[in-house]
């Protein structure tokens, strides 16, 4: 097992990441607590006894862990270690002296990503790999085998009342898949052992899930439009429009409606389905789409205020027209062979994952996850320096203990705090410190604060909270009145991006920053916390 002398895994529930030993950023803590503080915690003196005692009262209440964080925010240790990206750079530019590029530069150059080329698949990945999570995903690792097994049997289930012969012919091919004996005896208790299935099995697995997604995508090649994601999309964002959350005269945009309306008329006219089975119902819904499109149109040109505009569409009935029409297509989608249905196209890049016979070995998900993990490549790179005859080994070596000795700490923080906590893994030469702190309650409603130090513009703190799937409510908390006075100017534009990505903002408001530590305005006395956080190192 590659790494082996520097990871421990364990699958022991209770959390390692307090004990000072193996967590830095605790024993920093405990050095400089007084003996007052160290006795809040507990009331055994020695060290191990308080340990001891932590892990013992962590498991049943959280008032050890509560004393403890207020010590980790406050140790001057831990508050003057900077932010990742400059640790980063700091490094990058201790390695610039060595002619041959070492693997750890290559690695850190593609980690840090400036701001600007920032996507929602490249933020979720770096986020992923920034260190924090190694632990408890290396904990969760799971069988490669068993997982292509779980995907299979669901798409079994899924297309098991398709009606069009070829598709019936791909059930077959994925039940004599299900039964070959390299899926049929997958388990997870062999994800860290070594390989036991002969390679010329995993590669007919492998070309058995390649002719699956093959005939898969072929199907959907063939699809009628009505059966697309895109059109799917498209209703979805025209529903979201017409809420009764987003008739407000905040969130209302005649405009947006308008040109959702036309991109789904557009692809109804594609449409050779609809236009064969249910040709009276297209064109009423043609004629009524074009309708609306036009009194929009109207309402846009002769209201003067976004309340009188609308006033006019809700006395016109438009959201019910819209409702009844978009009821006729769902309807007219959901009588489409279940090879079309959403859960179909999901199933097809996860399996497509697995055509290759490499991804299939139970040793695979673990080597992927060091070779990509931040923490893992610092591990694995001070090792390798300690050893070498870098020039600068001694500042190379000090720079990979500070990034190490930062993500242990915001790995305490996630621990001793039960959520997410996170530095920014991307570059932004504004930054000067940041970080983010994600919270999920029992009811299914998220709380992110992100706390940001700006060069120009000071501390900026966001709270957001996230609920009923798409609402979100947005308070920003500044001193800098300039940065204010750029916010109000953007807050249109703001909520017609969210509204764009069918999101709801119910509220954005700017405050100043409070003197004291404020409760968040989004926390309640009943609020339950429920993350699942688990670390170890």
């Amino acid at each position: 097992m590659i790494y082996s002398s520097m990871i421990n895994l364990s699958l022991n529930k209770q959390l390692d990441i307090i004990v000072p030993n193996t967590n830095r950023a605790l024993a920093a803590v405990l050095k400089e607590a007084s003996p007052k503080e160290l006795e809040a915690v507990s009331k055994d003196k020695d060290l191990k006894s308080i340990i001891n005692s932590l892990l013992k009262e962590s498991s049943q209440n959280s008032s050890s862990d509560k004393t403890l964080l207020e010590l980790v925010k406050n140790n001057p240790t831990l508050k003057d270690l900077g932010n990742v990206s400059s640790t980063v750079k700091e490094l990058l530019n201790t390695l610039k002296s060595e002619k041959n590029l070492l693997p750890i530069e290559t690695a850190l150059k593609k980690f840090l990503i400036d701001i600007k080329e920032l996507s929602e698949p490249v933020l979720k990945d770096k986020i992923q790999n920034a260190g924090v999570f190694l632990e408890s995903r290396l904990k969760n690792a799971q069988n490669p085998q068993v997982e292509l097994k779980n995907l299979l049997i669901s798409l079994e289930k899924i297309i098991a009342k398709s009606e069009i012969p070829s598709v019936k012919l791909l059930t077959q091919n994925i039940k004599e898949l299900l039964a070959s004996p390299t899926l049929k005896e997958a388990t997870n208790s062999a994800i860290l052992e070594p390989l036991k299935d002969a390679k010329s099995s995993l590669v007919q697995v492998a070309k058995g899930v390649e002719n699956i997604v093959s005939k898969l995508n072929e199907q959907l090649r063939s699809a009628d439009v009505i059966t697309t994601k895109g059109f799917e999309k498209q209703l979805t964002k025209v529903e979201h429009l017409i809420a009764p959350k987003m008739l407000s005269d905040d969130n209302f945009k005649p405009a947006l409606l308008g040109n959702a309306l036309q991109r789904l008329s557009a692809q109804i006219e594609q449409s050779q389905q609809l236009s064969q089975n249910t040709k009276s119902e297209v064109k009423g819904i043609f004629d009524l789409f074009a309708r609306i499109v036009e009194s929009l149109k109207v309402i846009e040109q002769e209201s003067p205020t976004p309340k009188v505009a609308l006033e006019a569409l809700l006395e016109k009935k438009i959201p019910q027209e819209i409702r009844t029409a978009v009821d006729v297509l769902k309807t007219v989608v959901e009588k489409a062979d279940p090879i079309f249905s959403k859960e179909t196209a999901a199933l097809i890049p996860k399996l497509s994952h697995f055509s290759a016979p490499q991804k299939l070995a139970a040793e695979d998900n673990v080597k992927e996850i060091l070779s990509h993990d931040l923490k893992s490549i610092l591990l694995k790179a001070g090792d390798e320096i300690s050893k070498s005859s870098h020039p600068n080994q001694a500042e190379v070596l000090k720079h990979v203990d500070k990034l190490l000795l930062q993500i242990d700490y915001f790995q305490l923080l996630s621990h001793l705090s039960n959520s997410s906590s996170l530095y920014l893994p991307f570059s932004w030469e504004q930054l000067e410190e940041g970080n983010i702190n994600i919270k999920k309650d029992k009811n299914d409603k998220f709380y992110c604060d992100i706390d940001l130090k700006l060069k120009e513009y000071g501390e900026l703190k966001l709270k957001l909270a996230l609920y009923d799937e798409n609402q979100i409510n947005i308070h920003i908390y500044s001193d800098s009145a300039e940065f204010k006075e750029i916010v109000k100017e953007n807050i249109a534009s703001l909520r017609s991006a969210l509204i764009e990505s069918q999101i709801t903002p119910r509220e954005i408001r700017i405050f100043d920053t409070p003197k004291k530590s404020a409760v968040s305005p989004y926390e309640t006395q009943e609020r339950q916390i429920d993350m699942g956080f688990e670390v170890k190192v």
